[in-house]
């Protein structure tokens, strides 16, 4: 086993996992650059951005033997995609990184979003990081737009990413409608 890799298992977020997962994040924000997050989050706000303001189809967490998590995949619903597409976010914990995370949560995040009969899932990722656009390729997805000069609450302007995965399947079977787990 190499030292940058640990086993690790994925599973559904629990309710108190919410600290942790606000934490993972927060650290990402403040270390700054990947994200187009910028403010960090209590864990009330947290929970408002990644669970209420969409629908939720699943939210996932890799966590490693001792039971720390050490990254979480979100899928959800959009407004502004069509119906049989999905929105993803993947955070992956900086500090030790570790490798394999980000494409085991995405094993499970695909045949979820397979046996939801969804037809496109879409990342939206800052042009600026180089290693969430190699991982969303390394999975499939394809860039299908890049908005410029995009505004930034700090006053920091940047370009963003919108990268889209086809999801295998019968998308003519009947579909499971907006059920989440």
């Amino acid at each position: 086993m190499r030292k940058d890799r640990i086993e690790h298992a994925i599973r559904p977020y629990r309710s108190e996992d919410l600290p942790e997962l606000c934490d993972l994040v927060n650290e990402i924000i403040r270390i700054g650059g990947t994200t187009l997050l910028e403010t960090p989050f209590t864990v009330s706000g947290f929970v408002d951005h990644f669970f209420n303001q969409q629908i939720m189809i699943s939210c996932l967490v890799a966590e490693d033997e001792g039971g720390q998590i050490l990254g979480f995949q979100v899928l959800s619903y959009h407004e502004q995609l069509p119906d049989d597409w999905a929105d993803i976010s993947t955070f992956v914990r900086a500090s030790p990184r570790l490798t394999g995370v980000g494409t085991a949560l995405f094993a499970e995040t695909a045949a979820l979003a397979e046996r939801y009969d969804l037809a496109m899932l879409s990342a939206i990722v800052r042009a600026g990081n180089v290693g969430g656009l190699a991982y969303y390729e390394k999975m499939g997805f394809v860039p299908r737009k890049i908005e410029k000069d995009v505004p930034l609450a700090s006053g920091g302007r940047c370009d963003r990413v919108f990268m889209q995965y086809a999801v295998p399947g019968d998308h003519n079977r009947p579909r499971v409608i907006r059920e989440t787990i």
